[in-house]
């Protein structure tokens, strides 16, 4: 299956506190008649830290009947111990997944030196049945994975490609230039996806993609069309929308966004928390805003 496209970190849906599963089979339903590529399940936005084991395999599975084969699955299955995160790794290759992506280990992150995180890294592709990507979060771990520490991973047989969230496009540069031919490297910061492109970028796994799907596969469309002045003013008419529900409100305004663009969003769970009716106004006429062009 081709790792390639435009992809949404899905949002987990709570009521009350509690999965709300109905209301993620809808989302998939609108998501699934749309040109997205594939999906990522339990990834950041998707609060996958605030889950327990048993609501991430409810989410995994329920997923995994709502996504064609047509389109990719990813299931986030990093840990902060090796050992777990082969394990869960094992329990997403069990349910379906197609790749496994897997974010640095940050906590004890004065010992996580680039021969730790290589040697981390390997021990998971090692023993995984379906592929590997790196997943780099510097501004959520405090760890950044520097491009020649990917090149190295990239070598590895499993290991297939890389969710840089970083929104360093010299990074990213470096990342694609220097790795090996074919791994995939997809941007995780949507107000950078058009540079990305321009750069090599396979893709993105983009928040707004929840939100405004079409838009965001239209982006890359135009691009690979020639298509680079419709592209780059896409991609700027997404830009205020695509901050205001990622660095701006994070996972509260992604959720309001998403209820105003008729998808089910609801509350996150706590301590997370909805934005005020002020904020929720703002989103409401960046949405409008952004529809009308």
């Amino acid at each position: 299956m081709k790792l390639s496209g435009v992809m949404p970190p899905i949002s987990t849906p709570f009521q009350k506190g509690n999965l709300a599963l109905d209301r993620l089979k809808e989302n998939f339903n609108r998501w699934n008649k749309t040109g997205l590529s594939g999906y990522l399940v339990l990834g950041s936005n998707g609060e996958a830290v605030y889950l327990n084991e048993k609501e991430k395999m409810k989410v995994m599975e329920v997923s995994r009947e709502s996504i064609p084969k047509t389109k990719v699955m990813i299931v986030g299955t990093g840990t902060e111990s090796t050992q777990e995160t082969i394990r869960f790794t094992h329990q997403a290759a069990k349910v379906g997944a197609d790749f496994a992506l897997v974010v640095t280990p940050c906590y004890f992150k004065g010992s996580m030196r680039p021969q730790v995180l290589y040697d981390h890294f390997i021990a998971v592709a090692d023993s995984s049945r379906i592929g590997i990507l790196l997943y780099n979060v510097p501004q959520f771990t405090g760890i950044n994975l520097d491009s020649e520490l990917v090149a190295k991973l990239s070598f590895h047989r499993n290991i297939l490609g890389i969710k840089d969230s970083s929104g360093n496009i010299g990074q990213l540069n470096e990342i694609i230039h220097l790795s090996r031919k074919g791994f995939a490297v997809f941007v995780g910061s949507a107000p950078v996806f058009y540079p990305a492109l321009c750069v090599g970028a396979t893709g993105g796994i983009l928040a707004v993609a929840n939100v405004a799907p079409e838009e965001c596969v239209r982006i890359q469309s135009l691009f690979h069309q020639g298509k680079i002045a419709e592209a780059m003013a896409l991609q700027n008419q997404l830009n205020p929308l695509a901050k205001a529900v990622t660095v701006k409100y994070g996972i509260g305004g992604l959720k309001t966004a998403m209820d105003l663009a008729g998808y089910f969003g609801g509350d996150p769970r706590l301590p997370l928390k909805k934005p005020g009716k002020d904020v929720e106004e703002e989103l409401k006429r960046l949405w409008l805003n952004f529809k009308k062009v």
